[in-house]
């Protein structure tokens, strides 16, 4: 049987655009000679609908639009994900599903059955899960249709915790299926694409069956899908694979032999490159944006974004805007200068001394020296700038926060967290470098003089960010173990750290879940969700006793 694999892109609730988009890659599957055509889950209203999914006229028209994608009559048939209704008269009113179209007509639909309510998934909220799952006899082939979570129970890539009641791939297999069709609409994280190909290797071996693999492109607000979309042999071999973070189509012969696809070995920071340069792309051009701006300190965290902008974007389309203060050092202009010649950004330049100095003649502050209520005025005076500018240009501004400062307060709310996107906000600043070091393979595109300068806000007379702060490898290392790996005060301390530094720093990044909350939404790239999928109360009271 020849199946394509058809790794597209869609846009949530763009209905008649994704239909446009399916039958544009149908028909070219039709063209290759492709028994079957297969696309993401939830490919007709895009993934994630979330409340969309409330709306009858939304149901509907995805409704409408299979019955579209059937009169097709193509002789390639298709298997597509979407919403469909439930027909009990208890439970969730929808399904998540997948129909099989052929001859003209819906000629299967099967159900998700498991549905994920962890991390940044809520799919319990608006749909049934099915009960079963029975494969379908295909062009004398005996075949399962599957919906993403459906193949992962029992394996690695769930929690241990999270194991359903039913197991449609262990029913499949019962059912002697010899290809298991899976749509997926999996989010990426690091790692997560090598993990997928090494479970799903294993899970092809014991069904002893074909696996075609259909993953979704592109990006949907703060999730990003890299496709990677793959074909397994009943050995466990990669027969196939599709391009990362790209839309492709992929033919599949499941009765020729042929000779195993060499597995990939991802760079896992070339991976968070293009994953973040995706998100970037498609936030912009799905929400109808060609312009960016963001503000340039000279610094490593603005350096990186702009960059990234750049890749997304083209550096036509971003403009780097310097507002130095009386504290912002000569070096840091030049430094930012001359990192938007290398990309080939534009630049302005508004300094905010006389801003500044406005703020504090009406304001009269008290006490000596520079105050916290002082440093904060500048960043807020900069973040009103570049909400001006983007107002007044109609550019979305990128804001330049990293996890690690995110995490623990360490920025200034309606100051430099103000902005529409914020692209690093789940890199720790370590990560930020290594990432920084990977933009540079290529060349030197962002100069030496901002990766080996200390980090340092500049809102005093010789501050650094390590005035503040622990050391960013160890602040990174607490942070990582406490917001990825939920270990207590007491596991953290038991891995080398000092007891008081670990309360502190766990301290402060519970009091300022406020200033989190606010955020632009951050580009998911690691497991455990840093934006939404984090979902902890603001007020609350903690014991971090170690």
């Amino acid at each position: 049987m020849k199946i394509a694999i058809a790794q597209i892109n869609p846009r949530v609730g763009d209905i008649a655009g994704n239909t446009r988009l399916i039958e544009a890659f149908a028909r070219r599957a039709e063209a290759a000679g492709a028994d079957l055509a297969v696309f993401p889950e939830l490919a007709i209203t895009g993934y994630p609908p979330l409340d969309l999914l409330e709306r009858k006229d939304f149901i509907d028209a995805n409704l409408r639009a299979l019955k579209r994608l059937a009169a097709l009559k193509l002789k390639t048939a298709l298997a597509v994900g979407y919403v469909d209704r439930n027909p009990a008269k208890k439970g969730k009113p929808l399904h998540n599903a997948i129909a099989l179209i052929d001859g003209g007509k819906v000629a299967a639909r099967r159900f998700k059955s498991l549905l994920p309510t962890y991390d940044i998934f809520d799919e319990a909220r608006y749909f049934e899960p099915a009960a079963d799952n029975r494969p379908v006899n295909f062009r004398g082939a005996v075949i399962g249709l599957t919906v993403c979570e459906d193949i992962w129970a029992g394996t690695a890539l769930l929690p241990s915790r999270l194991l359903y009641r039913n197991n449609p791939a262990q029913s499949l297999r019962a059912a002697k299926a010899s290809v298991i069709i899976n749509i997926s609409a999996s989010p990426f994280y690091r790692g997560k694409s090598a993990l997928r190909r090494r479970i799903l290797s294993g899970l092809a071996k014991k069904m002893r069956a074909h696996i075609i693999y259909a993953n979704q492109a592109g990006a949907n607000d703060e999730l990003i899908f890299d496709g990677n979309s793959f074909a397994l042999t009943p050995a466990g071999a990669v027969s196939a694979r599709a391009a990362g973070f790209a839309e492709d189509l992929l033919l599949v012969d499941t009765e020729a032999r042929t000779k195993a696809a060499r597995p990939l070995l991802p760079d896992e920071t070339e991976e968070i490159r293009d994953a973040l340069t995706l998100g970037i792309k498609d936030y912009f051009a799905k929400f109808g944006f060609k312009q960016a701006l963001l503000g340039l300190s000279g610094g490593i965290d603005s350096a990186v974004v702009a960059a990234l902008a750049a890749r997304a974007l083209g550096p036509e389309n971003v403009t780097g805007v310097l507002m130095p203060s009386e504290y912002t050092a000569s070096r840091s202009v030049s430094d930012a200068l001359e990192l938007a010649r290398r990309l080939g950004i534009k630049t302005r330049a508004i300094p905010i001394k006389n801003i500044y100095r406005a703020f504090l003649k009406e304001l009269k502050p008290s006490g000596g020296g520079v105050s916290l209520t002082m440093q904060n005025l500048q960043a807020r005076a900069r973040g009103s700038l570049l909400m001006a500018i983007s107002n007044s240009n109609g550019a979305l501004n990128l804001t330049t926060g990293n996890k690690s400062e995110i995490a623990v307060g360490y920025c200034t709310l309606y100051g430099d967290t103000a902005g529409a996107l914020a692209p690093i906000a789940d890199l720790f600043k370590t990560e930020v470098y290594r990432l920084a070091a990977c933009l540079n393979r290529g060349g030197e595109l962002i100069p030496r003089a901002i990766i080996k300068r200390p980090p340092t806000a500049e809102l005093k007379p010789g501050q650094k960010d390590q005035d503040d702060l622990p050391p960013y490898k160890t602040l990174d290392e607490i942070l990582r173990l406490y917001l990825e790996e939920n270990r207590s005060p007491a596991e953290i301390a038991a891995r080398g750290f000092g007891a008081e530094l670990v309360r502190a720093i766990l301290r402060r990044v519970e009091v300022n879940e406020y200033k989190r909350k606010q955020l632009p939404i951050a580009l998911k790239v690691t497991e455990k969700s840093f934006g939404y999928g984090r979902k902890m109360p603001i007020v609350k009271a903690l014991d971090f006793s170690v």
